[in-house]
């Protein structure tokens, strides 16, 4: 078990850098690559990511428990729950502008060819390659850290 978390965490912490690098050098990369095909793969792979990072961070925060009314919330139980949650959030927007992607295509979901620009698309697609590499990146560190642990 500790070798597939510590190959899980090394994939997601990979991921959060590729992901991270792309989405910043992506603007002088344009004119010389097939920008929309490389992003085609990287869906696919943060998918895979997102899809552990959520059952990591859901065992995680299952594993902490709820907190009793009267007492303080611990470091511990703040960490799991706001790893938890970004990352459920960041799956659900990157689902919705993924999911418009594949239904309506690059044409029309982001504006190429003669359709106009979808700045929706384009504003949830940033902040998704935003926070993607941060939670990602994050959750890998943390699996690296309990596969050594165990």
């Amino acid at each position: 078990m500790a070798a597939l978390q510590k190959l899980a965490g090394a994939y997601l912490v990979l991921l959060s850098i590729t992901v991270a690098a792309f989405f910043i050098i992506n603007p002088f990369l344009v004119a010389s690559l097939n920008i929309p095909g490389i992003w085609q793969v990287l869906d696919v792979l943060m998918l895979i990511g997102l899809a552990i990072a959520l059952v990591f961070n859901y065992a995680r925060k299952n594993a902490e428990g709820g907190r009793d009314p009267g007492e303080p919330v611990t470091r511990r139980y703040l960490e799991v729950n706001t790893a938890f949650f970004l990352t459920a959030g960041v799956a659900i927007l990157f689902l919705h502008n993924w999911f418009s992607l594949l239904a309506l295509g690059a044409e029309q979901s982001l504006g190429g060819g003669d359709a106009p620009l979808n700045h929706q698309a384009w504003v949830i697609w940033a902040v998704v390659d935003t926070l993607l590499p941060l939670t990602l990146g994050v959750t890998g560190c943390r699996l690296w850290q309990a596969s050594s642990e165990s």
